[in-house]
C-alpha cells in the first residue's frame, strides 16, 4: 500500500485540507486492520479502479468505481476493504469548515453517511465521472474535481463567522478546557451553536472537540507507532484514565491495550504526511 500526497489549488486552500492517491495492487484486506477514525471534516472519496467496500456496526455497502462519493463526519470508525485485486483511489479530505461552503443542505443530513455526489449535483458530476471511467492518472481527475469545487465555491459565497470563530478556537486548544468558556466569550448559548454547527458542521462543537483531542492522539501513534497511555500529557486532555479510555474505545472500536497490538497499517498511512 501506498499514498502520494497531490497539490492543492490555491482558491481551495481554505477550505481543502489535503488530496492523496491512494493504491494497492493487493486491495485492502477485510480485517481488524482497516479501520478508519473519525476525522473532524467531509470527504470525497473516488474509487478509480476497484470497488470499495465500508462497513460499520449497522451495514455494509459496496461503491462502484468511477463514482464520486460524499461522506460527512461520523463519530465512529468504519472499515473500509476491497477484494484482493489492485485498487487506487483519490481522496479529498476539506477542512473542518470547509463542508459548507460547497454542500447546498445542512450538513447534519450526511453526518455517519455516504452519499453518491452526482445525487446532489447532477449532470454536471455524471460527466466527470464519465471522465473518470476513461482515465487512470489522478492528477487529471484531481484537477477536473478541484475545477468543479472551486465553480461551485464561487457560486454560494457562504460563510459563517460564528461558526469559523469557535472550530478555531477548539483547534487551538491544546489541553483539556471548557466549551462554555468559548459560549460565554462570544455572547451565545449553547442551544444556539449546537443548531448552528448542526447546519454548517454537521455536528455540535462537543463532537468536534471530542474528535480533535482523540486525533491528536492518534495522529501521534500514526507517526511513530508510539502511543502513550500513561503520560502527563495524555491527562493535559482528558479528565482521566476512564474518561481516556471510553473515548479510545468510542473512536476504534478498541480499548487502548487492544488496539496497542494490533497493526492498523491501512488507518495509518493517510496521517504519515501530515
Amino acid at each position: 500500500m501506498k499514498i502520494n500526497t497531490l497539490n492543492i489549488k490555491p482558491e481551495l486552500s481554505e477550505i481543502v485540507e489535503s488530496i492523496w492517491f491512494f493504491e494497492s495492487n493487493l486491495g485492502i484486506p477485510r480485517s481488524e486492520n482497516s479501520i478508519v477514525v473519525p476525522h473532524s471534516s467531509v470527504k470525497l472519496i473516488v474509487p478509480i479502479f476497484g470497488k470499495l467496500t465500508a462497513e460499520n456496526s449497522r451495514l455494509s455497502h459496496e461503491y462502484p468505481e468511477s463514482k464520486i462519493l460524499v461522506t460527512g463526519i461520523w463519530d465512529h470508525p468504519v472499515s473500509i476493504y476491497s477484494s484482493k485485486v489492485k485498487i487506487q483511489t483519490l481522496i479529498f479530505r476539506f477542512t473542518t469548515t470547509g463542508g459548507y461552503r460547497i454542500f447546498p443542505f445542512p450538513l447534519s443530513e450526511i453526518t455517519n453517511r455516504i452519499l453518491y455526489f452526482s445525487n446532489i449535483f447532477g449532470e454536471d458530476v455524471i460527466k466527470m465521472e464519465n471522465f473518470i471511467q476513461d482515465k487512470i492518472n489522478p492528477f487529471l481527475i484531481s484537477e477536473l474535481i478541484q475545477n468543479y469545487l472551486i465553480k461551485i465555491k464561487n457560486l454560494y459565497h457562504k460563510e459563517n463567522r460564528i461558526v469559523n470563530y469557535v472550530v478555531e478556537h477548539i483547534q487551538m486548544q491544546k489541553e483539556q478546557f471548557l466549551l462554555q468558556d468559548i459560549y460565554d466569550d462570544i455572547g451565545f448559548s449553547k442551544r444556539y451553536l449546537d443548531k448552528l454547527f448542526k447546519i454548517y458542521i454537521g455536528v455540535p462543537p462537543k463532537t468536534i472537540s471530542s474528535i480533535e483531542r482523540f486525533q491528536s492522539i492518534y495522529k501521534t501513534w500514526a507517526k511513530s507507532d508510539i502511543l502513550h497511555f500513561q503520560t502527563q500529557g495524555l491527562f493535559d486532555l482528558y479528565y482521566d484514565q476512564a474518561h481516556f479510555i471510553k473515548e479510545f474505545k468510542k473512536y476504534t472500536g478498541q480499548t487502548p491495550n487492544q488496539f496497542y497490538h494490533s497493526k492498523n497499517d491501512f488507518g495509518k498511512l493517510f496521517y504519515k504526511n501530515l
